[in-house]
């Protein structure tokens, strides 16, 4: 059995895909694997819901200052430590460790080795963190996980090696919260992530006014939080245009309620390196728009569950009026959406390639 530490630099359910992406990949490691998991400190109510989500794992917490120390601790007992995200002193830091340690190291980018990481927000200190903290550790990796090969190929711009170390493992999909089917009207399309400028809102509520020309009693429902002074400028941004609401951040019982509800679901992202949320509306039978930028959109393609549209208001537009008034796909996503999630992404799908992953690392060992 292979001891697998995992560092994530956030614990909490809103940091969104990433943590859903942690329990899928614990999930599917199953009896392989014995698993703990090292992250900040989190308000009591986070990591009893996550410790419920991943009862064979161990939870140990620090400070993120304390993080480091935590995880040379930590890392000498495991056979491989798998260090999530970039250009975060938590991650930087536990990939230092073990690597001090003489640990495997395996970094998943979560898609920050993009261009569009590097050329919006704070271009230049993301470029120095990153070639001072977090190239090196990417050199000395074992693994470096990629969840589309999209990410991986884009990676590759920073002329880097991957060569033999490079694994593709997408989040292994687990099934979410089913609440009461409610009845849909056939007229509200869910946004459902983090706010966040790269998730394309801005674009969406440029959009909309377009798409309510089109249908006076289609909605929109906003579901998501993210850091103060972007999600204020968002809903000031919204003021004025119909069809508009803002329901906060919902998780459980509340996530699997405006599923329920809604009929299209859109991610008009400028990137986005999986894209859990489309699989969560597929799986729930909703046709999805998405952008180029999302990198799910082939699978969207190629499975006929939704629209790719470029990131043009006139596009988004016509994509999100179309998707709401194309029964037939309404139809087919319902009824085939969920079985597509799991051939493609389930468990047993994902479980080999992610052991050989780890395999492959531990092969490493100093």
């Amino acid at each position: 059995m292979l001891r697998v530490l995992h560092v994530m630099p956030d614990l909490t359910r809103a940091y969104g895909g990433p943590i859903e992406a942690l329990i899928g990949f614990v999930d599917a490691g199953g009896s392989a694997t014995s698993v703990t998991v090292a992250g900040p400190t989190a308000p009591n109510g986070e990591l009893d819901w996550l410790g419920a989500q991943m009862p064979a794992a161990t939870l140990a917490t620090a400070s993120r200052l304390g993080m480091p120390r935590l995880v040379r601790r930590l890392a000498r007992d495991a056979d491989v430590v798998h260090v999530h995200g970039l250009l975060n002193p938590v991650s930087s830091g536990g990939a230092g460790a073990a690597l001090a340690r003489h640990r495997p190291v395996i970094i998943g980018p979560f898609g920050t080795l993009s261009r569009y990481t590097f050329t919006h927000r704070r271009a230049v200190a993301k470029q120095l963190y990153f070639l001072t903290m977090d190239a090196p550790h990417l050199r000395r990796a074992a693994a470096v996980h990629f969840t589309t090969a999209a990410e991986r190929d884009e990676a590759a711009w920073h002329g880097i090696d991957f060569s033999g170390r490079a694994y593709v493992v997408p989040p292994p999909w687990r099934p979410v919260t089913r609440g009461p089917a409610a009845p849909r009207t056939g007229e509200t399309v869910l946004f459902l992530s983090r706010l966040h400028p790269k998730k394309g809102l801005e674009l969406l509520l440029e959009a909309w006014p377009a798409v309510r020309r089109a249908r006076p009693a289609a909605r929109l429902v906003i579901a998501g939080t993210g850091a103060p002074r972007y999600e204020a400028a968002v809903r000031r941004a919204a003021d004025g245009i119909a069809g508009i609401e803002f329901v906060g951040f919902v998780a459980g019982e509340a996530k699997a309620a405006q599923l329920s509800a809604a009929d299209v679901f859109v991610l008009p992202s400028f990137n986005e390196n999986f894209g859990i949320a489309v699989l969560e509306a597929v799986a729930a039978g909703l046709p999805v728009v998405v952008s180029p930028g999302v990198q799910l959109a082939p699978w969207v393609e190629s499975r006929g569950v939704g629209r790719v549209a470029p990131r043009r208001v006139e596009s988004l537009a016509q994509a999100i009026d179309g998707a709401l008034g194309d029964a037939p796909l309404r139809t087919r996503v319902a009824q085939c959406g969920a079985d597509f999630v799991v051939d493609d992404f389930g468990s047993a799908r994902v479980a080999p390639a992610l052991l050989s992953m780890y395999t492959a690392a531990y092969s490493t060992r100093m």
